[in-house]
């Protein structure tokens, strides 16, 4: 084939070769343009034919001379003596561009002049195939595929290549039958030899091109795969194999065969990262590239980051075999796991369809994840949804693609066990559920998906960090060796209960919005009666009626905070993901069990925020509440996700929701101590093995300045002096991370709650009053251009300066 063409077109150039003798033609003469010459180099006719008028400046005579074979191209004349012009007409082109040359050659001296001429093609030329991988079977013969083309096989060009040192010249024939199927494609035809190897397969890559008069280029490059003499096609390979032997970082040589179920479902939109690749611009091609793939027994698993999103034709429990040929395996450390890279459709040998029951069953408690179940599917048994409020991702939609935002990728949402440990699961801000209106689940049960580990810097960052340290420093962004990613719906609602008192925890105190006590100037929870809730920045602990603030309508020390508890759905725009949703149509999921839970029924503005549903139920918030704050009736005016004209579809809630609690006294200068929030409880009488609490807080000043280093502290004393201080103790350090702001978005910042969960110690059970104070532990802050950098002194306070917030308080025991 090759060769067939190769004479042809030298059989073309042998009269032009004979003429350009008789010119005497010498590449090594150079001849000034003023001498003999053209006035350019280069001249183009339309298609449909024509005449080029071709100026030739010369001192002397000369001869023209065709340099192809162009029988479509015709010369005036055949030499001529000085100034002159030379006519060249082309007839009509019905095919490809083509081109021809010509030479003009002095008569008297070795000096000449290349023109070429070129016509426009009635045709472009088209050379395509879907897909570009073909598996040939061991035992030979004749193979047919399909590519789209208008090219003649005999102008094409067929180059074979086989791997250096492996078997050669056992394709014996490609070809492409000029007659088009009734699809408008063309039959390939591809014929082997038989391996003979009864375990290696041989590949080949071959190259069909067409190149048109331009030097233009039109090919497909097909990469050969056939199978061993047995009919197979690689080496299965053990994924501790893979990750032993060939997470090197390059291109993987050998033909291994990667075999498991796929456990990701690319529908949800959760089945991979989402990469934050500029503080406003995100890769949402990351769910769609990657795939899970956990081994048959269920002992191990794999993340494969697809070469392109078309590239993901797997369905969620399809079995498959990846031929590992060419893909790149990486092993990562701490905690140790495998991603393979670069794999394309066109690798996949075998995908047969499965379903759940084709997955291994694996039921785990948190403490027993191990990096072994990383990138397999795992059922948590034994779990709960400790903040009872909000959607799976509670954040201001402003910032994220319901609102055609990029500045958030993904949410991790607190889960915890009956052994009082704890794990996050990450939703993506693309996931098609998540603010779907539905209410999470109060009870315990079990929540199944895939288990990652991913950071989340804007939980846990450093001061003076860089994203790019992320690949050295495991501690950057690290929120737990594990998360679990959900992969549909079914695996979070399937399996939990629905009510509070159907969990292994109980309630010992709650505060998911105000309940003021005006009489004692705290607040109270809504969950049963146990203790009460405030700030110390007033006369009781600081001493001075100076030092404090009074909420005056509720007698509070602090303020009402904005949360993003909406359910859903929002978005302010049609054409945006989740389209055009203002206004409160499902709540904020803070239902209330009036026979447990209270609120406030003497201050109308509180109890117009009450919801009473016709369905009977009564909830915070809710789309039948009477408060402007809660319910809003025109788009942007006014009401939970729906403020203002520039607000509707952002899911926000404004301070006068009350469903959080704000304040901005941190640090008294004049003494260096900090001001904290205060949670008293009893624990009279109660045993139990396992006695929590969590928060979720928030730095909400958006002038950056709030502090950022914070301390949980347990005492039996209700006291910040400072002699007392040896009565306090340390639960945990922690952190709360600035809330974004448009002009200056950070990596470390974030436009949601942080929610903690600290196991208490046993000592405080069995006592009359139990005293909790969250502080800061000095007055770092941010001033907006890294995370630590400042003091809070540098911004003078004010209303709304030094803001940190609170949102849900929580005090559970093990029943």
């Amino acid at each position: 084939m090759n060769m067939k063409n190769i004479i042809l077109k030298s059989l073309a150039l042998l009269p032009a070769l004979l003429l350009l003798a008789a010119c005497k033609y010498d590449d090594a003469t150079p001849v000034a343009f003023v001498e003999l010459g053209a006035t350019q180099k280069e001249y183009v006719i339309d298609e449909d034919g024509g005449t080029v008028k071709i100026a030739v400046f010369s001192n002397g005579p000369y001869s023209i001379v065709s340099l192809d074979d162009a029988p479509w191209l015709s010369l005036d004349r055949m030499n001529g003596n000085g100034d002159d012009s030379l006519k060249v007409t082309a007839t009509l082109n019905e095919e490809f561009k083509r081109m021809s040359r010509i030479a003009l050659c002095s008569d008297v001296d070795s000096r000449r002049d290349t023109l070429s001429i070129k016509q426009k093609g009635a045709v472009e030329a088209v050379l395509t195939k879907e897909n570009t991988s073909i598996v040939l079977p061991g035992k030979g013969g004749n193979v047919t595929e399909y590519v789209s083309t208008n090219v003649p096989f005999s102008y094409m060009n067929i180059d074979i290549e086989y791997p250096e040192g492996a078997p050669s010249g056992w394709v014996s024939g490609v070809s492409i039958d000029d007659t088009p199927l009734t699809d408008g494609t063309h039959a390939l035809s591809i014929v082997t030899d038989a391996n003979p190897d009864e375990v290696v397969p041989r590949t080949a890559t071959v190259n069909i091109s067409y190149t048109d008069g331009w030097g233009d280029k039109v090919s497909v490059l097909l990469n050969l795969v056939q199978r061993n003499a047995k009919e197979g096609i690689g080496v299965p390979a053990q994924f501790s194999d893979i990750a032993g032997t060939y997470a090197t970082g390059k291109p993987i040589e050998d033909y291994i065969i990667l075999d498991g179920i796929v456990v990701s479902d690319p529908s949800s939109g959760n089945s991979g990262e989402n990469e934050q690749i500029t503080t406003s611009s995100i890769d949402y091609t990351g769910c769609q590239r990657t795939v899970y793939i956990e081994a048959p027994d269920g002992s191990s698993g794999v993340m494969v980051v697809l070469a392109d999103a078309a590239d993901n034709v797997f369905s969620q429990f399809d079995r498959v075999q990846i031929l590992l040929h060419g893909a790149t395996a990486v092993l990562s450390e701490e905690p140790e796991r495998m991603t393979i890279k670069n794999v394309t459709k066109n690798m996949v040998v075998s995908q047969v369809a499965g379903n759940k029951a084709s997955v291994p069953v694996k039921e785990k408690y948190i403490s027993e994840l191990t990096d072994s179940d990383l990138y397999t599917y795992v059922t948590l048994k034994d779990v709960e949804f400790p903040v009872r409020k909000g959607s799976i991702v509670p954040v201001n939609e402003g910032y994220a693609i319901g609102t055609g935002a990029h500045r958030l990728s993904k949410y991790p949402l607190m889960v915890r066990d009956i052994n009082a440990n704890h794990i996050y699961m990450y939703t993506n801000t693309v996931c098609t559920y998540r603010n779907d209106g539905t209410r999470l689940p109060y009870g315990s049960g079990k929540i199944s998906g895939v288990i990652v580990h991913e950071r989340f810097p804007r939980f846990e960052w450093r001061e003076g960090a860089d994203p790019a340290e992320m690949e050295d420093d495991v501690t950057l962004g690290n929120i737990g060796r594990y998360q679990i990613r959900h992969q549909c719906k079914e695996d979070i609602w399937g399996q939990m209960k629905d009510s509070v008192e159907d969990s292994f925890s109980a309630l010992l105190t709650e505060y998911r919005y105000w309940l003021p006590d005006m009489t004692n100037e705290v607040c109270l929870p809504t969950y049963g009666e146990n203790g009460w809730f405030t700030h110390t920045y007033q006369r009781k602990y600081t001493g001075s009626e100076v030092k404090e603030y009074t909420q005056q309508t509720y007698k509070q020390h602090m303020w009402g905070a904005g949360t993003y508890e909406y359910l859903g759905p929002m978005g302010n725009k049609d054409s945006y993901m989740f389209g055009l949703n203002w206004g409160n149509k499902n709540g904020c999921g803070i239902v209330i069990d009036p026979a447990r839970e209270h609120y406030d029924t003497e201050h109308a503005a509180l109890l117009n925020l009450v919801s009473f549903n016709p369905d009977g139920t009564i909830e915070w918030c809710g789309p039948n509440a009477t408060s402007a704050d809660a319910v809003g009736t025109t788009m942007g005016g006014g009401g939970i996700n729906n403020q203002s004209s520039s607000m509707y579809g952002k899911s926000n809630l404004y301070g006068g929701c009350f469903t959080g609690w704000a304040s901005h006294y941190w640090w008294d200068y004049d003494t260096s101590r900090p001001h904290a929030w205060m949670i008293n409880f009893s624990t009279d009488g109660i045993t139990t093995s396992h006695i929590s609490m969590q928060i979720s807080v928030l730095n909400t000043q958006q002038t950056w300045y709030a502090p950022r280093f914070w301390r949980a502290e347990w005492s039996l004393v209700d006291s910040m002096d400072p002699k007392d201080d040896p009565q306090w103790h340390t639960i945990a350090d922690y952190t709360i991370p600035d809330v974004s702001v448009w002009s200056n978005t950070l990596y470390s910042s974030i436009v949601g709650y942080k929610t903690l969960d600290f196991e208490l110690p046993q000592e405080i059970l069995g006592h009359e009053n139990v005293y909790v104070r969250l502080r800061p532990t000095s007055d770092v802050c941010s001033n907006g251009s890294d995370y630590a950098n400042d003091v809070l002194i540098n911004q003078p306070a004010g209303d709304g300066a030094h803001a940190s917030a609170i949102e849900y308080i929580a005090i559970r025991y093990n029943k």
